[in-house]
């Protein structure tokens, strides 16, 4: 086997990049049909941000493993007081309206500031895994798969910890601005369904605040852990474990057409029934994926395209 050249490498991700762009960028286009442009095509959602998410790990990868980490701290802790800033310039200044049109975007729900920092962090650990992959030794797999759950954990507790140095544990309506935080609107369905038990959302179910990043990746570092550990060393293979395997091998495709089917859930169902129709749609999708691989070939799947988008490397 020879060593990939780097341009074929740059040339595949910047083709699948810019195909989860566009895709997200159509999506943006159904969703906001009664929009001007650029407003209904511009917007972070997830496939929108994974297109820029590709580009942005291509390049940190160039860089040393502290300074990926230190660039991911400052964009968690410092993006509350950009886009705080942001949001009071941009009708003040045509300039400042422009840069938060485009890191925030007219629809804050996502914004490339603060995600961005994931892609910085996941680089890191994603080169850890990497690695002992290549050693291909199961004391290898098992001290990565150590360290991935004990950073998880380290992760989870700070996403906890932080809320009590911020603004309190709780969010309400009183202490964000929905215009800026559209995740507050879900305070309104608590409301709505009288649970007066849950005053409020904890911070780190609030999407774009430190706490919340903090918690994404150490759940999403728990998760991996734990499913690495199964997998490659314990080198179980049986029946659920093939089937578990599908929801990682068609990730792309489940989450889009997760997001075709999500107004059907969306202030719907009352709190308690979310979490039970949640499960039961999640593992009807995995068993339309199971069918689509095994009678279709996943042919014409998201994940398919995005392989054919990027072809095949010679070495």
């Amino acid at each position: 086997m020879g060593r990939v050249p780097e341009k074929s490498n740059r040339n595949k991700i910047l083709k699948q990049g810019s195909f989860l762009i566009l895709l997200g960028s159509f999506y943006n286009l159904l969703l906001n049909a009664t929009c001007g442009f650029p407003q209904n095509i511009w917007r972070w959602n997830i496939l929108f941000f994974l297109g820029f998410s590709q580009i942005i790990c291509y390049y940190s990868y160039k860089m040393v493993r502290w300074a990926r980490l230190v660039i991911g701290i400052n964009i968690m802790f410092l993006t509350l007081g950009i886009r705080e800033a942001l949001y009071f310039g941009k009708d003040i200044n045509p300039i400042i309206a422009i840069i938060y049109f485009f890191i925030v975007s007219p629809f804050p729900t996502y914004s490339l500031l603060p995600y961005a920092a994931i892609s910085f962090f996941s680089t890191v650990f994603g080169e850890l895994i990497y690695e002992s992959i290549m050693l291909d030794s199961d004391v290898a797999n098992m001290r990565s798969t150590l360290s991935v759950i004990k950073y998880s954990g380290v992760l989870l507790i700070i996403a906890l910890l932080v809320p009590f140095i911020d603004i309190g544990f709780i969010v309400t309506l009183d202490n964000f601005n929905p215009a800026k935080y559209p995740f507050i609107d879900a305070l309104s369905i608590l409301i709505t369904h009288f649970m007066q038990f849950i005053p409020g959302s904890p911070l780190f179910l609030l999407k774009g605040t430190p706490s919340n990043l903090f918690f994404i990746m150490g759940l999403s570092l728990l998760i991996i852990g734990v499913t690495y550990y199964f997998f490659d060393v314990l080198h179980i293979n049986n029946k659920i474990a093939k089937i578990l395997s599908i929801y990682g091998k068609y990730s792309l495709t489940l989450l889009l057409v997760q997001f075709l089917f999500l107004p059907i859930f969306y202030q719907k169902l009352t709190f308690l029934l979310f979490f039970q129709f949640s499960i039961g749609y999640i593992i009807l999708l995995g068993l339309l994926i199971y069918f689509w691989e095994k009678f279709g070939k996943s042919i014409l799947s998201l994940d398919w395209m995005f392989k054919k988008v990027g072809g095949k490397i010679k070495a």
